[in-house]
């Protein structure tokens, strides 16, 4: 059995990947409602138990039988507590959990932090780690008791994924800053949620142990980070500030090496933050949601973006409008073709509606960084959740929306719609307008009704419309 002590960020997802290469897993969470919640969402056997009590970590393993535990991983979180947190569920943590079960391998997820080094050079797991704060030193020394027992440590960098990315976050919050380093800043370190499960399981399965650094394949200073990733949300450079020494964790400028990791064979799925970015479906979107949903507000770009079901005229009117306003137009649907070297019904037959909703994301998250477009989408593409907010950030949203009469009429004869491929199209148009009105509605800035509109005039429409709004945001922003 492989006991996880926190079963939270990365915790919960390398209990997942074990389970899914057949381990037997057992996951410890400090609360009774996460450990029930896990339990009714898991396949995998999840406890209450406060490793930072003793008698609490002796009473379980007495439950679960302690020769039956062989692998024990300490991926318990501090919850941002200081000096005494970090002892009791750490050190003190770990040092039950060892007396508790004396047979089994220990591994522990330490952090890159404890390298305090300032003068930007590469560490590797031989270079000195002598962090100057407690909270560091704690750590050293849980990794000292864990290497004695001929454990393993991987010192984590900065852990970000789906709902979680401090960096991209500060920056579209406008919290942001260059710190320090004659205005390069710091480097940054970072290591994805899923790579960071996917290092400790390979650990794990080759029963490595020493020290591993567990991170991507390239750190950048904060300036070279934001020098892509402003460009591609619209946003300034964020301001040169001072070097912060009273960082929780102390001001470090170090370039982390994976080398021996990837030594032993791993690889990262996303070996640097650009291409996570680029690639990982859920990243953009979760931190764009997070933020709309604390600030009340996104930071919007100079497009226009055309959405509603199939027969509308997106395409149609988008041409037009960029030809009036001078903006250059795009279809995420000739995106997809392009990409795939395929038809959309061609799509569809090979890959199924997911596939090609799959595609439709990736198109979509293409368009990251564009200025000055109008954007003619799928009519589906509100149907996946995580398009929403990408959708909105994108630009001025207007919703072409038409009767099921009109909707049909346009669309009767062509067989380049493969929903519609059906012994009544008219009664599916039907269903689809029903379960996407909602959404088109709720993501919409501007709803124009179409049925007795010539192109020209909902062309029209739209422009101004955008017009309007784009003077509003420059209004804002000034």
């Amino acid at each position: 059995m492989i006991l996880i002590a926190g079963c939270g960020y990365v915790g919960g997802r390398l209990a997942d990947l074990l389970q899914e290469a057949g381990h037997e897993v057992c996951g410890l969470t400090h609360s009774p409602a996460s450990a029930e919640r896990l339990a009714q969402s898991k396949p995998w056997r999840a406890l209450a138990c406060d490793i930072s009590d003793a008698g609490a970590v002796a009473q379980m393993a007495q439950s679960l039988g302690a020769d039956a535990v062989d692998v024990i991983v300490h991926c318990a979180s501090s919850n941002r507590g200081g000096a005494d947190v970090y002892r009791a569920v750490y050190l003190e943590g770990m040092g039950h959990l060892a007396a508790a079960f004396p047979q089994a391998r220990l591994v522990f997820t330490s952090s890159s932090s404890v390298y305090a080094q300032t003068d930007g050079s590469v560490v590797t797991e031989a270079s000195p780690a002598e962090p100057d704060r407690e909270t560091g030193r704690i750590l050293r020394a849980t990794e000292d008791l864990v290497l004695a027992r001929g454990g393993t440590v991987a010192r984590l960098a900065g852990i970000y994924g789906p709902g979680r990315s401090f960096v991209l976050k500060n920056l579209l919050e406008g919290k942001a800053t260059i710190e320090g380093n004659n205005g390069e800043g710091r480097s940054i370190n970072q290591i994805h949620q899923d790579d960071a499960a996917s290092a400790l399981a390979h650990l794990i399965k080759l029963k490595l142990d020493g020290i591993f650094n567990v991170c991507d394949d390239l750190p950048t200073t904060q300036r070279e980070c934001f020098l892509w990733l402003c460009p591609l949300f619209n946003l300034p450079l964020p301001p040169v500030m001072p070097a912060d020494p009273h960082r929780k964790r102390g001001w470090t400028h170090k370039r982390v090496s994976n080398a021996r990791l990837r030594a032993t064979g791993w690889n990262a799925r996303h070996p640097t933050y650009q291409s996570a970015i680029a690639h990982d479906p859920l990243l953009v979107p979760s931190i764009l949601e997070l933020v709309q949903a604390e600030t009340g507000t996104l930071p919007r770009s100079p497009n226009i973006v055309i959405v509603g079901l199939m027969g509308c005229g997106k395409s149609s009117v988008g041409r037009i409008v960029a030809n009036m306003i001078g903006f250059r137009f795009v279809d995420s649907d000739h995106l997809i073709c392009e990409e795939a070297k395929s038809t959309i019904p061609k799509i569809f037959e090979s890959e199924g509606e997911a596939g090609f909703r799959l595609r439709e994301s990736a198109a979509l998250r293409s368009l990251l960084g564009t200025r000055g477009h109008v954007i003619a989408t799928g009519g589906g593409i509100v149907t996946q959740p995580h398009n929403l907010p990408l959708l909105k950030h994108l630009g001025y949203v207007v919703w072409l929306d038409a009767s099921v009469t009109t909707l049909h009429r346009r669309t009767a004869g062509g067989h380049d719609r493969p929903l519609l491929n059906e012994e009544d199209p008219k009664a599916k148009l039907e269903r689809l307008l029903a379960a996407r009105k909602d959404l088109y509605e709720g993501l919409a800035d501007q709803r124009i009704t179409t049925d007795n509109l010539t192109l020209q005039e909902t062309s029209y429409g739209v422009a101004e419309s955008a017009r309007v709004w784009f003077a509003g945001q420059s209004n804002q922003g000034s």
